[in-house]
C-alpha cells in the first residue's frame, strides 16, 4: 500500500509580526514537525523535553510542550500539562484556542500567555525557564509563564546596542501612554481645565470648535470610531485595496468631515496620534485599543481626576494579576533588581549573569563572569625597574 502524498506547506520565511533589521530572519510556519526541527537546530541540549498531546475529538490536533527540564520550574510544566490534557472539546483549529484555556477565568481583558512565530525568540524564553506550547496547524508559538514586559521588548532589541535599545523602550512605553490617555486627557482639558492651556492655544482651538454640532467627547469618540471603522474594513480587502482604503479614506474623509464642520481638526489631530502610537506595541494593541475608549468616557465625565483615579486602578488591577507563578509587572512590581537589566534599560549580554528572579526556574546561573585579573604591560615593568634603580 502506497504511502499517502505530503500535503504542501508553507516555505519558512521572516514573518510580518517580527521583522529586524540584524537577526535571524525564519518564522515558524503551520508545520509541527519543521517548527520542532528549527528549535531543536537552535537548542542541542539533552535536556530539551518535548511531551507531545492529543487534543481534539474530531481534529485530533498534535499539541507538543516544551521546556528545559534543567532550567523549567516542575510546578510550572506539571501545572500546562494538567491543563491541557483537561481540554475536552471537538477540535483545536489554531492555537489561539489552547490559549483561552491556559488562562485564568477570571482575567478577560488581559493576556497571560506569550506567543511569537520566531524560533530565536522562543529558544532565549526556553533559556529564561519559560515552557512553550507548539500546536500543528499554527506558526504561533505559546510561551508561558508571561509578563506584559515581554511586549515592550522586540526582536530588534537583542541585536542592537544597549543603549539604543534602552531609548526605544521608552519611546514605545510613551507611546502607549499617548494612545490610551491623550482622548481623555484632550476631552477633560476641553470639558473641565481649559485654564491649564496657554491662552493663545485655547484661542485657536476654541475658533475650531466654533461650529462642530457635537460636544469634545462625542467628537473625539466619533473619530476613534470612524478611525476604527476603516482599520476593520482595511482588513477584509485584498491587500492591495485595503491600503489604498486606509490612505484615501482616513484623508478624504477626514478632510471631509473638517471641511463641512461635522468635527475638528484638534479632535482628528488627537485621534490620529492616538490610533498611530497604538500600534508602537502591536501585540498590547487589542487591549491599549479598549483601555482607549475606557479612559475618553472618563476623562469626559470625570475629568482629570476620573483620569488619575483610573489609572491607579489600571495599576492596581495589574499588580494583583500573574501568570504561572510570575508577578504580571515583574520587575517593577515588585521590584527585583537583578531583572531589571533587561528592562526599560537594557544591560549588554554579558552584564546578565542570572535568568530573571519572576520567572519560576531551577537554575538562576546564565553565565559566569571569569576573571582574568590584571597584569602590568611587561614595558612598564622595565621603566619601573629603572626608576627604581
Amino acid at each position: 500500500m502506497s504511502k499517502p502524498p505530503e500535503p504542501p506547506k508553507r516555505g519558512i520565511t521572516e514573518p510580518p509580526t517580527g521583522n529586524v533589521i540584524k537577526g535571524p530572519r525564519e518564522g515558524f510556519i503551520e508545520d509541527y514537525d519543521t517548527n520542532i526541527q528549527l528549535l531543536k537546530r537552535r537548542l542541542k541540549t539533552k535536556d530539551l523535553e518535548i511531551v507531545e498531546l492529543t487534543v481534539g475529538r474530531y481534529t485530533q490536533t498534535r499539541v507538543g510542550v516544551v521546556y528545559i527540564s534543567s532550567i523549567a520550574d516542575k510546578d510550572v510544566t506539571d501545572k500546562v500539562l494538567q491543563r491541557i490534557r483537561d481540554i475536552d472539546i471537538d477540535g483545536i483549529v489554531d492555537s489561539y484556542y489552547i490559549t483561552q484555556f491556559l488562562q485564568d477565568e477570571n482575567v478577560k481583558l488581559f493576556k497571560q500567555v506569550g506567543s511569537d512565530e520566531k524560533p530565536d525568540i522562543i529558544t532565549a524564553k526556553l533559556l529564561e525557564g519559560r515552557v512553550a506550547i507548539f500546536v500543528d496547524g499554527s506558526p504561533f508559538v505559546l510561551t508561558v509563564p508571561y509578563i506584559i514586559l515581554e511586549d515592550i521588548q522586540q526582536s530588534n532589541d537583542y541585536y542592537s546596542s544597549s543603549a539604543n535599545v534602552s531609548l526605544r523602550r521608552f519611546i514605545r512605553i510613551a507611546g502607549a501612554f499617548i494612545s490610551i490617555f491623550l482622548p481623555g486627557f484632550y476631552i477633560a482639558v476641553q470639558l473641565y481645565h481649559s485654564g491649564i492651556v496657554p491662552i493663545s492655544m485655547l484661542i485657536t482651538i476654541t475658533n475650531t470648535l466654533e461650529n462642530t454640532p457635537f460636544s469634545p467627547m462625542l467628537e473625539v469618540l466619533f473619530v476613534l470610531l470612524l478611525f476604527e471603522i476603516l482599520f476593520e474594513a482595511s482588513l477584509h480587502l485584498p491587500k492591495s485595496l485595503g491600503s489604498t482604503l486606509g490612505i484615501v479614506g482616513a484623508l478624504i474623509l477626514g478632510d471631509t468631515a473638517i471641511k463641512s464642520g461635522l468635527v475638528s481638526p484638534p479632535a482628528v489631530l488627537v485621534a490620529a496620534m492616538s490610533i498611530i502610537t497604538m500600534y508602537i506595541i502591536t501585540d498590547l494593541s487589542p487591549q491599549v485599543s479598549l483601555l482607549r475608549f475606557f479612559f475618553a468616557l472618563i476623562g469626559g465625565i470625570l475629568g482629570l481626576f476620573g483620569l488619575i483615579i483610573g489609572a491607579v486602578l489600571l495599576v492596581v488591577y495589574l499588580t494583583g494579576l500573574d501568570s504561572f507563578g510570575a508577578p504580571y509587572l515583574a520587575p517593577y512590581a515588585p521590584y527585583i533588581k537583578e531583572d531589571t537589566k533587561d528592562g526599560l534599560v537594557k544591560a549588554p549580554v554579558n552584564a546578565m549573569l542570572t535568568r530573571p528572579k519572576s520567572i519560576p526556574n531551577i537554575n538562576l546561573v546564565r553565565a559566569k563572569r571569569k576573571n582574568t585579573g590584571t597584569h602590568k604591560p611587561s614595558g612598564q615593568s622595565a621603566s619601573k625597574k629603572a626608576g627604581d634603580k
